[in-house]
């Protein structure tokens, strides 16, 4: 049987190895809440990454590939826009929702 000390040390050092992993694994989302001009792709990372074209070809920037980009990045500058406009919305829906309405009297509970 292994000592009891010794069990909480064990356990401390996996807490704290779990806590770590599981701010690491927070970091990794973060891209998800970047802006829009963050998420928009150059044209030769859209025409290499996305659109796995030739280097030849991107070098080029034939005016169809460049057009097509264009309009993916207004997308993409759009798609940011709404999602912004929409989190202001959420936010102030929230702060309306959370306001104290009973003037610091506490709510009598519904029977």
């Amino acid at each position: 049987m292994q000592n009891p000390a010794r069990k909480r040390i064990r356990n401390a050092v996996l807490l704290v190895l779990m806590l770590a992993g599981a701010g690491l694994g927070y970091e990794a989302t973060r891209a998800f809440g970047t802006t829009a001009k963050e998420e928009v792709f150059s044209f030769d990372m859209w025409c290499l990454e996305m659109r796995l074209y030739p280097s030849a070809r991107c070098d080029a920037r034939r005016a169809d590939d460049v057009k097509a980009y264009e309009q993916y990045r207004a997308t993409v500058e759009q798609y940011g826009a709404d999602k912004t406009a929409q989190e202001k919305r959420d936010q102030e829906l929230q702060q309306r929702l959370n306001r104290d309405v009973t003037g610091g009297k506490p709510a009598t509970p519904a029977r």
